[in-house]
């Protein structure tokens, strides 16, 4: 192996280059504590502003599962109406299908007038029950009297025609009806 002889300026060179280097290393090292703790308080806040991060994730997720708890309320909510109406749909569906042709004629043919005279009468149906409850009684009975009525009115008028008969009626019959205008 040969040895390179280096010549005075390679020698000056290299040292030099040396000491640059050794001056340099030696500033890094002093530098170092500065540096790190520079590097360490950015740590510090980064560290920090990750905690404020994490605690408004904390809060959000929080939140989030109140919302997903509500939301679960109204769904289920939701489900247990959708199932009542249906039920109420199948139960009534065929009775609308079979009155709406009904409906629909009753809403062509009756006038607002007729619809505020069905209210009206409607308004009085208690009263008008009340009132039929007495009379009911007394209806019932009118197959009875009605041969009565008519051998009543058979009299009456055999009577009227004896009246009449009678010689002078007609001027009692003036007579009378003169003092019932003076009256």
């Amino acid at each position: 192996m040969s040895l390179v002889q280096l010549g005075t300026r390679d020698l000056v060179r290299t040292v030099t280059g040396i000491a640059r280097w050794s001056a340099d290393t030696a500033e890094l090292v002093v530098s170092l504590p500065g540096r790190i703790g520079v590097l360490l308080d950015q740590v510090e806040v980064l560290i920090a502003r990750i905690e404020a991060i994490s605690g408004g994730a904390e809060i959000a997720v929080a939140r989030a599962n109140a919302v997903a708890e509500a939301a679960a309320t109204v769904v289920a909510t939701a489900g247990t109406t959708s199932a009542s109406a249906q039920t109420l749909i199948d139960l009534y569906e065929p009775l609308a299908t079979k009155a709406a042709p009904l409906a629909q004629r009753f809403v062509d043919d009756l006038t607002e007038e007729e619809i505020h005279a069905a209210i009206g009468l409607v308004d009085h149906l208690p009263e008008l029950t009340m009132r039929m409850e007495g009379l009911m009684p007394i209806l019932a009975t009118l197959d009875t009297v009605s041969p009565e009525i008519h051998q009543l009115l058979e009299e009456v008028q055999g009577v009227r025609q004896a009246i009449q008969g009678v010689p002078g009626f007609k001027f009692f019959r003036k007579r009378g009806e003169a003092q019932e205008d003076e009256d």
